[in-house]
This record gives structure tokens, C-alpha cells and sequence, in this order.
């Protein structure tokens, strides 16, 4: 695939998780719990194209997700920057041609996506404690975050990074 069909690829696939983000979440919603379409598919692409991944699409997606939810302008934003640069670096590291660490990787930074926006929106005066961020609103909406993730990382692995998953025994396709 060339570099300009998936820079394409990816504007779209950004704009279909904002889209997603904005009419489908809310009606998703169970309680204060709701899927953040946006940063399963940051940190799918982050998972999926480990050397080319950048700041710009998180912190962009994320500052939409500021402006349009009711949170502290900047967090969401910042959340995505430093855990997709942290994903995209573990990806690299411990990459070892299975299905397992990418999807363990992307589940483990979905939850550190939540928890620390929680923990932002804690400190900057949201009100609530610890305990009931966590219980009824990080660990919720991680668990929202990844079955969001676990669709996108297929993917994003397929139209965005250009390989298709295989299974480790499976022959490999010329």
C-alpha cells in the first residue's frame, strides 16, 4: 500500500470513529459508562503501525472528544498522546509475530487510557472520589473501550498497516 492511500486510510477511519463517537456513544451509554470510539481507534493505529504512529491523530481525536464531552479541555488529549506513544513503543519492543501481545498491548492501554483521564478529572475539581471513578466509571468504560479496540485493531492491522493477521502456524501467504 502506498504511503498516500494509507494517510486516506487513516483520515477516514478517524473520521468514522468521530462520527461514532458523536451519534453512536451516547446512545450506548450505560449510566456514565460509554464506549470512546476515539481512543480505541488511536491506540489500534498505534498498535497497528508502531514505527509511523504520531501525536497529531491523538492529540487532535482528543481534543474533539474534550470539546464535545464535558470533561477538562486538554486531558482526553493528552491521555491519547502519551499512552498511544507508550503503546507504540511497547508494540515495537515486544512485537513477536503472534495475535497476543498486540491485543494485550491495546487492552492494557485502553485501561490506562481510562484511568488516567479519570485520575486528570479528578485533580482538575470534577468532584466524586477515587473509589467511585474507578468503580463506576473508568473500569466500565475500559471494558467498553476494549471490545471497541478489539474490532478496530483487525482493522487497522488490514487497511492500515497492509498485512493481514495470520495465526502463527498457518502458512504464510505470498
Amino acid at each position: 500500500m502506498t504511503d498516500g492511500r494509507e494517510h486516506v486510510a487513516l483520515v477516514i477511519g478517524a473520521l468514522i470513529a468521530l462520527v461514532l463517537q458523536l451519534a453512536a456513544s451516547p446512545a450506548l451509554a450505560v449510566g456514565p459508562a460509554q464506549p470512546n470510539f476515539l481512543a480505541a481507534y488511536c491506540v489500534a493505529v498505534a498498535v497497528a503501525r508502531p514505527r509511523s504512529c504520531g501525536p497529531v491523530l491523538p492529540f487532535v481525536l482528543g481534543l474533539a472528544y474534550d470539546l464535545a464531552g464535558g470533561g477538562p479541555v486538554g486531558a482526553m488529549a493528552f491521555v491519547l498522546v502519551l499512552v498511544t506513544f507508550v503503546a507504540s513503543r511497547a508494540m515495537e519492543a515486544l512485537n513477536n509475530d503472534t495475535l497476543f501481545m498486540p491485543l494485550a498491548i491495546l487492552v492494557a492501554s485502553l485501561l490506562s487510557v481510562e484511568l488516567l483521564y479519570g485520575a486528570l478529572c479528578l485533580a482538575c475539581g470534577a468532584g466524586g472520589s477515587l473509589a467511585d471513578a474507578l468503580a463506576y466509571r473508568a473500569l466500565p468504560c475500559a471494558l467498553y473501550d476494549c471490545v471497541a479496540g478489539l474490532v478496530a485493531y483487525p482493522l487497522a492491522a488490514r487497511f492500515l498497516a497492509g498485512r493481514p493477521l495470520r495465526h502463527p502456524g498457518s502458512p504464510q501467504l505470498r
